[in-house]
């Protein structure tokens, strides 16, 4: 299981596509693409007032709330309200949202695989919880406490804040630690399930 540990010293910063805010990317496939030629890419950014979402055609996306208060995303007929304690939220990125914050400025944790060639999962780990990861590439980001990947006897642990690719895939055990939060990420090629 080659593990590759991501650092925040080396997310990337860089404007929305709107030009509204700023995102933090920690990872993007393939490497050096940008927000026109990623196939997957896994991003954070600080939403601090309200505002259209930028569209990404061809694009399916989860939001995740990782701190402050509550986002409200309005898709014209439906409104889904976010905030750190609910689950991750799947949507297309192409849709037409808006974003409203309430109770403060919120960090929220952004994926997003280019329909057709990928697809992906999150799931959100909290109070000392594990899931199993794999076959497919996956992705893990300790947002509180520290987190560790166990697979075959070996252990590989996450500091808060770090992220870890796991380019070859699991099987492998994600474990946050007592009241933390960790995020499982998975990748897959588009038709494998």
């Amino acid at each position: 299981m080659p593990v590759r540990m991501l650092d925040p010293a080396t997310f990337r910063r860089m404007p929305w596509k709107n030009g509204g805010g700023e995102t933090i990317e920690m990872l993007a496939h393939p490497d050096g693409a940008d927000l026109a030629t990623f196939d997957w890419r896994i991003s954070m950014a600080r939403v601090a007032s309200d505002g259209p979402f930028s569209q990404f055609e061809g694009i399916d996306r989860t939001l995740s709330v990782l701190e402050g208060g509550r986002l409200v995303l309005d898709f014209g007929t439906v409104r889904t309200v976010l905030d750190p304690h609910t689950e991750p939220f799947s949507f297309a990125g192409d849709a037409a949202v808006s974003g409203a914050v309430t109770d403060g400025p919120i960090l929220d944790l952004n994926v997003m695989t280019r329909r057709g060639r990928f697809a992906h999962r999150v799931l959100r780990l909290v109070d000392g919880r594990s899931a199993m990861a794999g076959p497919h590439p996956f992705i893990t980001f300790a947002h509180r406490g520290e987190a560790w990947l166990e697979q075959d006897g070996r252990r590989f642990d996450i500091p808060e804040g770090h992220a870890a690719h796991v380019e070859g895939g699991g099987p492998a055990r994600l474990n946050a630690v007592p009241a933390g939060i960790a995020y499982l990420i998975e990748i897959r090629a588009a038709g494998r399930a």
